[in-house]
């Protein structure tokens, strides 16, 4: 692995559901050593959860990809949202994103390092101030 990077949701889930960025995401993650937000594992379990009952993604295959995961988030160095917070609020106020947002680049602010991210409102909002790179 090279350089560290800081993975937000999006990318984590891309890597183990089927997304149209899960090729890049999974390219991404192999290639870097990956650091992420607690927050992860609850946003990976919602994911997971909109899939099966909102958009009727098959049980098991969707099970299974949440397990997996949840076994990489649990793999990367994940940074306490408590220690986060207040960075966080104040990048939210200043930049107009979501808090949770916030929490991904305030980890990529703190570590000195890029945010990753799929989320293209987020990278365009933030491109100018913030060291967040898409993946595509």
């Amino acid at each position: 692995m090279q350089d560290r990077v800081v993975l937000d949701t999006g990318v984590i889930v891309a890597i183990y559901f089927k997304e149209k960025a899960s090729s890049s995401a999974k390219r991404a993650a192999m290639e870097h050593s990956p650091i992420t937000v607690d927050l992860a594992f609850a946003e990976v379990g919602n994911a997971a959860w909109k899939r099966l009952v909102l958009f009727g993604e098959d049980r098991d295959a969707n099970q299974e990809s949440l397990v997996r995961c949840l076994e990489y988030i649990r793999s990367c160095a994940v940074l306490p949202s408590s220690d986060l917070a207040g960075l966080a609020y104040e990048i939210a106020v200043e930049d107009r994103v979501t808090f949770y947002d916030a929490l991904f680049l305030a980890a990529a602010e703190q570590e000195k390092l890029p945010l990753y991210t799929l989320d293209k409102k987020l990278f365009e909002k933030v491109k100018e101030k913030r060291n967040v790179q898409m993946i595509i």
